[in-house]
């Protein structure tokens, strides 16, 4: 049975909230990072199709920026993802409410016993090469049994606006994740983080890397991923102590 937010912890929660750093002579600007709602879900999902898409290594290789089929794939799989109600939005704040939607991470909940994905089967020969080699480093981890959950965190691509990097976001919407699972009662967080940069932010944040996952064993299936800027994958998780 798939996962579903209790209602005990009611959408609409901010999560944390910080002071950025002064740029170009400009006064330092405040930030909350807080529960995604459905009012932001199309901004929230244009900027993960304009910037995500454009920066992760995966999709740049295999030009997913110029396939209108894998990105139609892509997006359809995080609109399922958003309706869990979990994935976390930074924006800028003014007067205490929210301004600017500067980043986004989209999150969400494995459970143990969830059926298989049948997406690697959907239209877009790009989104297909980019969802086997997620599943292929996924399938080295049994995090269920690695962690003793039933349930654990995960994510499916996180990302900043390019005027707003510089100032922490993404090491922040990573940490935010703790108090949300603590919230929420899950112990565990585990993410194929893609990217040199996401997988330096992600020891920083205290995760632990759990499997390695190179890109040269794709050739087996097919995919050649020769040519992308990250030579390998690392599944990396936390168990949290409460």
């Amino acid at each position: 049975m798939q996962w579903v937010r209790p209602k005990s912890v009611p959408v609409g929660q901010v999560w944390s909230r910080f002071k950025g750093k002064e740029r170009d002579g400009q006064p330092a600007k405040m930030y909350q990072i807080r529960d995604f709602v459905e009012k932001y879900r199309t901004v929230c999902l244009d900027l993960m199709q304009e910037t995500f898409l454009r920066d992760e290594p995966l999709c740049h290789v295999l030009n997913i920026p110029n396939d209108p089929e894998s990105i139609e794939t892509i997006r359809k799989n995080w609109e399922t993802l958003l309706d869990q109600q979990v994935s976390l939005a930074c924006f800028t704040e003014v007067n205490g409410e929210p301004d600017e939607l500067v980043g986004f991470n989209i999150v969400y909940v494995k459970s143990k016993g969830d059926p298989d994905d049948d997406i690697i089967n959907e239209k877009g020969k790009g989104s297909q090469n980019v969802f086997k080699t997620l599943i292929a480093a996924e399938n080295m981890v049994d995090v269920f049994a690695r962690y003793g959950v039933d349930k654990y965190l995960s994510t499916s691509g996180l990302t900043v606006l390019p005027g707003h990097r510089g100032q922490n976001i993404g090491a922040r919407i990573m940490a935010a994740r703790e108090p949300l699972c603590k919230a929420l009662g899950i112990k565990a967080t585990c993410t194929v983080f893609t990217a040199i940069t996401s997988q330096v932010l992600a020891a920083k944040n205290g995760y632990e890397v759990l499997a390695v996952f190179p890109y040269s064993r794709m050739k087996e299936q097919g995919v050649d991923l020769s040519r992308c800027t990250t030579q390998l994958a690392k599944v990396m998780g936390i168990k949290y102590n409460f």
